[in-house]
């Protein structure tokens, strides 16, 4: 079953060279190391106390990275996890893998690179559960050196151990030009951030794994490669974002009567997909009021397309407002596509999606749309949902209708 790791025992070593002295740059490298240490730095993921995630750029040493790694092993009681992005590298004598550094020469890696190798033999010396990330040409190898029993029995057998790869063995990992992030990185940087829609609350390597293949796969981009040890595959990296609780409320109006024919009423048909980015976007909010619109084809009435937008009022847990700016962009964003406002959402950190006056106050059809969505969250496992209709200067009470994305 997957688990948390406890962010008190917890130590995270991020590696990334971006810059080189004798080998091609990566930019993107860069802003892996960021988005990851704000991403394990999350209460809602790891929630890593920031000096418990280290951060190492390619300027330093092999020895610097062996003792950082060797330091964070030893501190850790729970889970250790090492992160690394740059190139990898083959030493020609053995076929080893090595992480390069800033001052890393081609043409002497044995003399000029850290060899995974030391990696490896830190492992066992650090806590039950070890995680290794590593975003790097030939990064495969690594997995190859666990099933090597006669050379790392330690590892083998040893309890909670993962190694996730950027390529296989005898592949380029890809850093594509003009992307803010390289291949590998960027898919969990994804996957972390948005969550994975109809995935677990917690979201464990095995999960993060095969959802990254598929992604990956999809997308043209080398397949990651990953073995587990064990428990290792029940590491948790965080909750699900995406994740749906169980108990979701969808408040039903009984059928209006109008003065003369058949029983009607208004139905906001949206689908699962659009409904649980809304209800993750209140949960990653909370307790703050979490605010956005959802888009459509023009003159449809469809909600297809979320935009979130951040919520600017001033008392947030208890007001809503769009930022003007990024409102402004979305309108704009809106004219070039030919979509049109359908929906209109924001959230409530208490029971009771209910209409307030700030919300009377802001509906109107051609700013808003054409339905406000309010979404509740009594209990952490629990959500309410609540559509109005806007229609000239009614506000009715709708129902809601989903359909299976």
């Amino acid at each position: 079953m997957a688990r948390l790791p406890d962010p008190a025992g917890t130590r995270a070593v991020l590696i990334g060279v971006s810059q080189y002295e004798l080998l091609p740059d990566l930019p993107g490298v860069t802003n892996n190391l960021s988005a990851l240490y704000t991403l394990f730095t999350a209460p809602d993921l790891l929630g890593l106390p920031a000096e418990h995630c280290a951060v190492l750029d390619g300027q330093v040493s092999p020895d610097e990275m062996d003792r950082a790694i060797a330091s964070a092993a030893a501190e850790a009681t729970d889970t250790l996890i090492v992160y690394f992005a740059g190139h990898g590298l083959i030493d020609e004598y053995d076929g080893t893998l090595h992480l390069s550094w800033y001052g890393t020469d081609a043409d002497r890696v044995h003399a000029t690179a850290t060899p995974y190798e030391w990696v490896r033999r830190t492992l066992p010396r650090g806590p039950e559960r070890r995680l290794v990330l590593l975003d790097c040409c030939f990064s495969g190898r690594a997995l190859n050196s666990m099933a090597d029993e006669d050379r790392i029995t330690a590892i083998t057998a040893a309890e909670g151990t993962a190694v996730l790869a950027a390529a296989h063995e005898n592949r380029v990992a890809a850093a594509p030009p003009g992307e803010t992030h390289t291949a590998f990185t960027g898919e969990i940087v994804e996957l972390l951030s948005r969550g994975i829609p109809g995935g677990p609350e917690l979201l464990d390597v095995e999960t993060l794994f095969n959802s990254m293949r598929r992604g990956l796969r999809a997308k043209g981009r080398p397949a990651p490669q990953g073995a587990f040890r064990n428990t290792a595959k029940n590491l948790a990296l965080g909750r699900n974002r995406s994740w749906t609780p169980r108990n979701v409320v969808l408040h039903q109006p009984p059928h209006a009567a109008p003065p003369s024919g058949p029983a009607s009423r208004s139905v906001l048909t949206i689908s699962r997909a659009i409904r649980d980015e809304i209800i993750a976007h209140a949960r990653e909010d909370y307790p703050r009021q979490a605010c956005g619109m959802v888009v459509g084809p023009d003159g449809s009435d469809r909600p297809e397309r979320l935009i979130r937008i951040t919520n600017s009022s001033p008392t947030p847990e208890t007001t809503w407002e769009f930022d003007i700016q990024e409102s402004f962009r979305a309108y704009r964003s809106i004219e070039r596509t030919g979509e049109d406002i359908i929906v209109v959402y924001h959230s409530r950190p208490e029971p009771g999606a209910y209409l307030s006056r700030l919300d009377i106050a802001f509906l109107d059809e051609q700013r808003t749309g054409r339905h406000l969505v309010i979404v509740a969250i009594p209990e952490p496992d629990s959500v309410e949902l609540r559509s109005h209709r806007i229609s000239d200067t009614r506000i009715m009470e709708e129902a809601i209708h989903v359909l299976p994305s």
